[in-house]
């Protein structure tokens, strides 16, 4: 893929490029499409395949309904991780079902367990109280 083309000019919170264009304000890479595929048919959102959201080169972009761009989202990992990544499925789990059945039987002070495992005390308190890692996630 060839390299972003990033919007230099002002951009949004969410990073997205922002531009005055016949007479209203546009998101950049909207600009970018339009000036070179056309009008966008009513429904669909410019996409970014870079998902680098100030980008406008239009090689990065292309058009898509909000479903297939959560579904882009979600096959990249980003976003929120419906209940079937739970546990050791989900990829930024840094506990496995092993461990935290061994933390639910541990019983030190919950700050030495965390210590132990390289985890936040609260991760293992929800654990104990059965909020995270419950023994039917496995």
């Amino acid at each position: 893929m060839t390299a972003c083309i990033e919007w230099t000019k002002y951009c949004l919170p969410s990073g997205h490029g922002q531009r005055w264009w016949n007479g209203r304000l546009w998101l950049a890479h909207r600009v970018a499409w339009t000036e070179v595929h056309g009008a966008i048919p009513d429904g669909l959102y410019v996409c970014h395949h870079c998902d680098n959201p100030p980008c406008v080169n239009v090689d990065h972009l292309f058009l898509g309904t909000q479903a297939d761009n959560i579904a882009d989202m979600m096959a990249k990992g980003r976003g929120w991780q419906p209940r079937a990544l739970r546990g050791e499925a989900n990829p930024k789990a840094k506990l496995t079902q092993v461990q935290a059945d061994a933390i639910r039987s541990d019983g030190r002070v919950q700050r030495l367990i965390a210590a132990d495992y390289g985890v936040g005390q609260q991760l293992i308190s929800r654990i104990k109280t059965g909020k995270r890692w419950t023994e039917t996630q496995a």
